[in-house]
């Protein structure tokens, strides 16, 4: 007891919350947790075990649950086991079967039995029991789980236009998409908004001042003209893709980016609407010594230069993810630098989550994004549509930063490998040529990039322990934006959230 007294003592005193919200919440005590039979949970009358090859179990007409072993005899000793837990059936967990028999065979899924138990049952018991029995190769919980939580749609009067970050089927341009073909943007949100200690470098024709970004606008850099004049030259092309990654959200005006706190770094690497590699060359290096996170390169080339590569290579090795549209060549292949390993290469879809018809097409393409009729900044007030690759590398670009703001410890690769994870498959089963792994899935991407630091960690200081129990508790009740306390994204931070912090409790990466 005085070491509970001694949490709720700590908790108490600190003032931060976790969730973005309005008026005051009273701390709570630290309550019992109660996991059974919840969302965020398990059933507590049922379990699954994962049987040894060759055993097998079944009910008798008598209603008796009857087992073999792995050597065809009957195995008195699970079937005790059973009848002590008050199982009172065994049947095959699939109740969909599987169609290639010799792949479920070979991974094992016609050997899981779903065992049922008296409802109240303590099922992590009975786990524990079945797991430690020869013939049980495995003994799980039966989780329960619910849709993850979304944040509010923002207030911004474009963002019904937005069918990329959030697509219901409403008409854009005249064409009704597949509701669901979007990026997910607002699941995202409800854990991270993003972070100011998070720089965006986007290398392009130059960034307007654009009313939705521009406070956050650090000093940049004309590669071309060798000065800090940074101003858009090409029909706002480097305007309309920072503000796909970084556009404030939730403010009452203009359009809703995918982070709304990350910092630009705007590098000009074009004359007008055209440049040499040299230039973009001398760009990467620029801005990664001056500390860029993420590079969005909505540019394409057909000539590979060594320069350029080893600039690229510069820019990685100080820490940055490269992100780069894969090119609006169509089947002629993907485009400089994107065709690169060492670069992101995000390719074209629309608002069916159907390849855009010039997106480039090759085993290099690594993922796609939204990239047709995308509605974002233009001049330094206006929105208006545009459609190309181009808009497709920002949406994973202000991705990769949302990642980082739950999870800034994570090194660039476990973040780029999150990424990839959480894509939602789309044209072709399985990798193709025009899509790569996916959709991004933004939403389930800082959720990955969250468990990199802990789940639990809070205050991502790659520890779970009292500054974290802090802001939970201070959170306590509420959801919204910026909700990191929300453990289990049922959108409440409440008792399951607390209950899986203090299963964490003192974990470290």
């Amino acid at each position: 007891m005085p070491a509970m007294r001694a949490i709720n003592v700590l908790a108490g005193s600190l003032l931060a919350a976790a969730c973005a919200h309005a008026g005051g919440v009273a701390l709570p005590m630290v309550p019992a947790v109660a996991q059974a039979d919840r969302e965020g949970g398990w059933a507590s009358d049922r379990v699954l075990v994962k049987l040894a090859r060759g055993a097998a179990a079944w009910r008798e007409r008598d209603g008796s649950i009857a087992v073999r072993g792995a050597d065809g005899a009957p195995d008195a000793a699970l079937a005790a086991a059973m009848r002590e837990l008050g199982v009172a059936n065994a049947t095959r967990a699939s109740s969909v079967g599987a169609q290639d028999a010799a792949r479920a065979a070979a991974i094992g899924i016609d050997r899981w039995f779903e065992l049922s138990l008296p409802r109240g049952s303590d099922a992590p018991a009975a786990v524990a029991r079945l797991a430690a029995l020869p013939t049980v190769e495995v003994a799980e919980l039966v989780g329960i789980g619910g849709i993850a939580a979304d944040a509010p749609a923002p207030t911004d009067p474009g963002y019904p236009l937005q069918w990329g970050l959030e697509n219901t089927g409403q008409s854009v341009n005249g064409v009704a998409g597949n509701a669901g073909s979007d990026v997910r943007a607002r699941a995202a949100w409800h854990l991270t908004t993003g972070s100011p200690d998070t720089i965006i470098a986007v290398l392009d024709s130059g960034v307007g001042a654009h009313a939705d970004f521009a406070a956050r606008m650090l000093p940049g850099w004309n590669v071309p003209a060798g000065n800090a004049d940074t101003g858009d030259q090409c029909s706002s092309h480097g305007t309309h893709c920072a503000g796909i990654a970084l556009a404030r959200g939730n403010d009452g005006s203009g359009t809703a980016g995918m982070d709304w706190n990350a910092k630009l770094l705007p590098v000009t690497v074009l004359s007008g609407c055209t440049g040499f590699t040299v230039w973009l060359a001398d760009g990467l290096i620029w801005a990664s010594d001056r500390g860029a996170h993420v590079m969005n390169l909505s540019l394409q080339y057909s000539v590979e230069t060594q320069y350029l590569r080893d600039a690229v290579a510069y820019a990685i090795g100080g820490g940055a993810l490269v992100v780069a549209a894969s090119g609006n060549t169509g089947t002629s292949g993907v485009a400089v630098p994107a065709r690169w390993p060492e670069v992101i290469a995000v390719g074209s879809i629309d608002a069916f989550d159907s390849p855009a018809g010039n997106t480039a097409v090759g085993p290099q393409v690594d993922m796609a994004a939204p990239g047709v009729a995308i509605y974002s900044c233009v001049g330094t007030s206006q929105s208006d549509f545009r459609s190309g690759t181009s808009m497709a590398a920002p949406h994973v670009a202000g991705t990769l930063a949302l990642m980082r703001a739950v999870a800034p410890g994570a090194a660039p690769a476990q973040l780029e490998e999150a990424l990839r994870l959480a894509c939602v498959d789309v044209s072709n089963a399985g990798f193709d040529d025009r899509t790569g792994w996916g959709r991004i899935d933004a939403g389930a991407a800082v959720r990955r990039a969250r468990t990199l630091m802990g789940l639990g960690d809070i205050d991502r200081d790659g520890e779970v322990g009292g500054f974290d129990l802090g802001l939970l508790l201070g959170a306590w009740g509420t959801g919204g934006y910026d909700c990191l306390a929300d453990l289990d994204d049922d959108g409440t931070v409440g008792g399951l959230d607390l209950g899986i912090l203090l299963g964490n409790w003192g974990g470290a990466n």
